[in-house]
């Protein structure tokens, strides 16, 4: 097999690879990340209200951390393209170059495919191609911004590291460290006089190359200083505020990538030479940028994306890396370790393929439970995340997402335009929904009491007692289901423990639930043109509404002899919810209305469940009509709407006021 031929089929590969994994359930290309809505939606308020900003009503902030991509989603909505569909294209072509990219390194021998095969079945890569943000076009740029720096070609490396340093932050790491190189080099040379019979010229400096990246990230410094007061990102200035437990994260999250994400284990093979002092300049070279990528990833505090997003950028150059120590052992004399190394090289090929595949046994070898521990992470999930590693954490994001489309898209169609929804997933609920999306942790503009947003990297926290305080209309509670609705206490527990600044006062959780009682839990039904039924459990989820928009439905209960009649009044969008009646008689005890209307000694039983209340203007819609038993010497009769599922007797699990009739 050609060398050609090889690179050929390592593109098929990594487009087998992407279409494999990056699906939903249903076997269709899954949407973008969450995250790359924000990116969306900027561009939308920039195109359509001239608002470079999360929210049009509010100054411009550093929202989210790649200006180059908002400038590409930008492009989809000037010209009427599906941004979505747009975004993901680009990130597919962008991977698809790189490694294109990664197999010039190495042009004069067929062991120079080891670099492009590891990046092609990275499930890191693969993951990237297709959500709809910059990781795979960063990557591009990285790794070309390398390679035209070791071949000399100073206006391409200037092209390249310039959007490199538009694209993100991280990238004025990368092109100093790369200007380091160089001047270690213009040291070295200026020291080493050249020999007299050398034929070719030496080569030129490439200081210019450096000086219209690094002018480019001061230009977006000094906008930033202009929008927020800040020069650094804030993603920069995390890397100069150490904080124990964010690089303790950091550390963690190092872990779980090079022990569990296949071919990135195969660095010790560089690491080893580069000891040993016979790696190659060019190896040396790609392992310490490798390095102080991750070294900056993790005083950051790591990532939260799947598959290592946020390594993925440097995924090519570390292969690069490895390429060269695989070499160097290909080569060998000593008796045995080319065929070490190459069995090697094909464990780090299978281990990225088996990181790509859900946890499972393997054929007639039962390591479905080695394969669920392996893919376990060390590193705290995001809330309302199990964060798996591997396979099943990108179809938990891809599934997650889904769900915040499904309700930021019920948003926009049933919701005043003007009210405001609070969530601490504020991606896909805010391009969709089209309404004013408060972020629950600040990283799409400052939370109260902060000057500035919160980095998208790490796990960010945010006040969320003054976040509450803010009393907007709606908050998005939850996106994990459970057959129970959840109650006060636990949503207060769950926000106090992930989302705020400290987690660990008691007195935080209690002004956390003392916020919540101006709230009650609303149960909504994913119905409509646009819903995908079966993306929620049970095709319903949770809001929690202001009761001070007094859009709670209204309960009547008419008694006529021992007739009666309840009725429900309801003037906002679809609700679900359970009816009890109960009899209480002369003794105490609670009789409760049977579907079938008989009343049974029992205080759990429903009237009704799973009722779909429509909007239903002046008019009154009767529920229920019975009659009182008489066996029963009923005092009182008691009717409430309820939650489905809800257990307890708090107003936050009920649906409507609880209307009591005497009875005579």
């Amino acid at each position: 097999m050609n060398r050609t031929t090889a690179l050929i089929i390592t593109l098929a590969i990594l487009l087998a690879h992407t279409l494999a994994i990056y699906k939903t359930s249903s076997g269709e290309i899954a949407p973008p990340f969450d995250m790359a809505h924000v990116a969306y939606r900027i561009a939308r308020n920039f195109v359509h209200n001239g608002s470079f900003a999360w929210d049009a009503s509010l100054g411009a902030a550093d929202s989210y951390p790649s200006l180059l991509w908002i400038g590409i989603a930008t492009i989809a909505e000037r010209l009427y393209l599906p941004v979505g569909w747009f975004c993901q294209i680009v990130g597919l072509i962008a991977a698809l170059a790189c490694a294109l990219v990664v197999a010039r390194f190495s042009l004069d021998r067929l062991a120079g495919v080891i670099a492009p095969l590891l990046f092609v079945v990275s499930g890191g890569i693969a993951s990237a191609a297709l959500s709809g943000m910059e990781t795979s076009t960063l990557a591009l740029l990285l790794t070309f911004s390398f390679l035209a720096y070791e071949r000399g070609w100073r206006t391409r490396l200037m092209l390249s590291l310039t959007l490199a340093c538009a694209t993100r932050p991280q990238s004025v790491v990368f092109t100093f460290t790369l200007l380091a190189f160089e001047v270690v080099r213009h040291v070295l040379a200026s020291r080493k006089p050249a020999p007299a019979s050398a034929t070719a010229p030496p080569r030129p400096p490439m200081w210019f190359a450096f000086a219209v990246p690094i002018a480019v990230a001061l230009g977006i410094g000094l906008l930033r200083q202009l929008w927020t007061g800040h020069f650094m990102s804030d993603w920069g200035s995390s890397l100069f505020s150490f904080r124990p437990r964010v690089t303790r994260e950091g550390l963690r999250y190092l872990r779980d990538f090079l022990c569990a994400s296949g071919g990135p284990a195969l660095f010790v093979f560089p690491l080893w030479y580069l000891l040993r002092r016979s790696l190659t300049s060019l190896g040396i070279r790609a392992c310490i940028l490798t390095v102080v990528w991750c070294a900056s990833v993790a005083l950051s505090g790591g990532g939260s994306l799947p598959f290592f997003e946020a390594l993925t950028p440097i995924l090519a150059i570390l292969f690069v890396a490895v390429q060269e120590a695989m070499q160097i052992a290909l080569d060998s004399k000593r008796r045995g370790l080319p065929q070490v190394t190459w069995a090697l090289f094909l464990a780090g090929l299978g281990s990225s393929t088996i990181v790509s595949k859900f946890p499972g046994d393997l054929g007639p070898f039962k390591v479905e439970s080695l394969h669920r521990a392996w893919m376990t992470p060390h590193t705290l999930p995001r809330f309302g995340y199990l964060q798996p590693l591997g396979r099943a954490g990108l179809s938990e994001e891809i599934l997650s997402t889904e769900r915040l489309r499904e309700i930021g898209i019920f948003l926009r169609e049933h919701l005043d335009p003007s009210h405001t929804v609070l969530t601490p997933w504020p991606g896909a609920i805010g391009y969709l929904s089209r309404m004013r999306v408060i972020d629950a942790l600040g990283r799409t503009a400052p939370s109260p009491g902060a000057d500035r947003t919160k980095s998208w990297n790490g796990l960010p926290r945010a006040d969320v007692v003054k976040t509450l305080a803010q009393r907007p209309d709606y908050i998005v509670p939850t996106i994990r289901f459970g057959e129970e609705a959840p109650t006060a206490q636990q949503l207060a527990l769950e926000w106090s423990k992930s989302l705020d600044v400290h987690p660990e006062m008691l007195q935080r959780r209690l002004n956390i639930r003392s916020e919540f009682v101006a709230y009650e839990l609303i149960t909504v039904p994913v119905v409509g043109l646009h819903a995908r039924l079966g993306i929620l459990p049970r095709n319903r989820f949770y809001l929690m509404r202001r009761k001070e928009l007094d859009l709670t439905p209204k309960l009547e209960v008419a008694l006529d002899g021992r007739d009666f009649t309840i009725r429900v009044s309801h003037r906002s969008h679809e609700q679900l919810v359970d009816l009890r009646v109960q009899l209480v008689d002369r003794e105490g005890t609670a009789w409760s209305l049977r579907p079938t209307g008989e009343f049974e000694r029992r205080p759990d039983l429903l009237a009704r469940s799973s009722i779909l209340l429509h909007p239903t203007g002046e008019r009154r819609i009767t529920l229920v009509r019975g009659t009182l038993p008489q066996s029963v010497d009923a005092s009182e009769l008691h009717a409430v709407l309820r939650n489905p599922g809800a257990a307890g007797e708090a107003l936050f699990s009920s649906a409507s006021d609880e209307v009591l009739v005497k009875i005579p």
